[in-house]
């Protein structure tokens, strides 16, 4: 998860201590994942029979956005305060993380106390994150071990598991102030054991740093 960072910002010269150079917290996970929006498959996957049993209602709720033309993989502009939102976006960043805490185990979840930081550059997905992390049934034990706030927010704190939810989805590879690269730094490197990244490739990628960072990904995953 540091080494991009490391490489990018600082020369390489960042290392991980020994003892956590490794840690993960499933064996044979990817420490990173890039999930596409713009990859019809990854939109596909929501309706489909992977979702888990006991996250049936944000499954169903991301089935339901994904027929909804209102809630495609696009983002809404909702004010200058605001910023923007990707209302699919978000519903599939939470039924991405309930696939993980299945494959994790509830019981393991609890007991060992992984926590979860879900952060997004913009205000309105912050706000509608939290608006559905309250209605899904789902989240209901883990509530506690859930945070969910902008990049600032998360400034100086860290979180076994971080998801980012990038919002940006349009053909001009128009990115806002996710050109401040040192702030998608910070949320990068929130992350202890396990970083996922959730954002339209298409759009993100016209930028050098995303690109590399997309190309970074696909390498350990590809290779590990």
């Amino acid at each position: 998860i540091m080494r991009f960072s490391s490489d990018w910002f600082y020369g390489g010269k960042v290392e991980s201590a020994p003892l956590i150079k490794y840690r993960s917290v499933l064996d044979y996970d990817h420490p990173i994942t890039w999930i596409d929006t713009s990859n019809e498959e990854n939109q596909i996957t929501i309706e489909g029979e992977d979702a888990p049993e006991d996250s049936a209602s944000t499954a169903s709720s991301v089935s339901a956005a994904n027929q909804n033309s209102d809630l495609n993989f696009k983002e809404q502009f909702v004010g200058e305060s605001f910023g923007r939102i990707n209302k699919a976006e978000a519903e599939l960043t939470l039924l991405t993380l309930a696939e993980y805490f299945t494959k994790i185990g509830k019981q393991r979840v609890l007991e060992d106390r992984i926590d979860v930081g879900i952060i997004s550059p913009y205000r309105a997905q912050v706000q509608y994150l939290k608006k559905l992390i309250k209605k899904y049934e789902f989240f209901k034990p883990y509530r506690r071990l859930i945070s969910v706030n902008t990049v600032d927010g998360f400034q100086g704190q860290e979180r076994d598991v971080i998801l980012i939810s990038l919002v940006r989805s349009n053909d001009e590879g128009q990115i806002g102030f996710l050109k401040d690269l040192r702030r998608m730094n910070v949320a990068m490197t929130r992350a202890r054991m396990k970083l996922i990244i959730l954002g339209n490739k298409d759009t993100m990628t016209k930028h050098p740093f995303y690109k590399k960072l997309w190309e970074y990904v696909e390498a350990i995953n590809n290779n590990e």
